[in-house]
């Protein structure tokens, strides 16, 4: 009883070291991460994007990614948001001539920022507030705060 304690107290000391251990993005690499998703985001949804581009845009999520926009349907895990993605680009739904999105400005906080984004959609033009969690250099979580 006791070696089983002292293994599970061992074990929790050991991964709060872990966890502790993680990198700390500074506002420049949160800045620079920002971009290079956006700049994927947007190779995708251009006309002629293919499945190396939709890879490469989630090679930059975390295997536990969630993408959260209450407004269109909720959450979505990595996994049901690239087999969504597969599927629009084989209908031929990315067509875009020209960026979708634009960053006005961020915010950076510990491992999160906030980002503002100019959007073109269908001849409509909005700003959009989103947050983007990271862990290490991978993005965890979108959280998408517009209509």
């Amino acid at each position: 009883m006791k070696k089983t304690w002292l293994a599970g107290l061992c074990f929790l000391l050991m991964a709060n070291a872990d966890a502790a251990q993680l990198k700390v993005l500074s506002p420049e690499e949160l800045k620079a991460k920002v971009v290079e998703i956006t700049a994927a985001q947007n190779q995708v949804m251009l006309k002629g994007s293919t499945q190396a581009d939709v890879d490469k845009l989630f090679s930059l999520y975390s295997d536990d990614f969630v993408y959260r926009h209450d407004a269109y349907g909720g959450n979505y895990s990595k996994d049901e948001l690239y087999a969504n993605t597969l599927r629009l680009l084989v209908m031929g739904k990315y067509d875009k001539t020209e960026p979708r999105y634009r960053i006005i400005s961020q915010i950076p906080g510990y491992n999160g920022i906030a980002v503002e984004r100019h959007e073109v959609h269908k001849g409509v033009v909005k700003n959009h507030l989103a947050v983007f969690e990271f862990r290490e250099n991978k993005v965890t979580k979108i959280t998408e705060y517009w209509k």
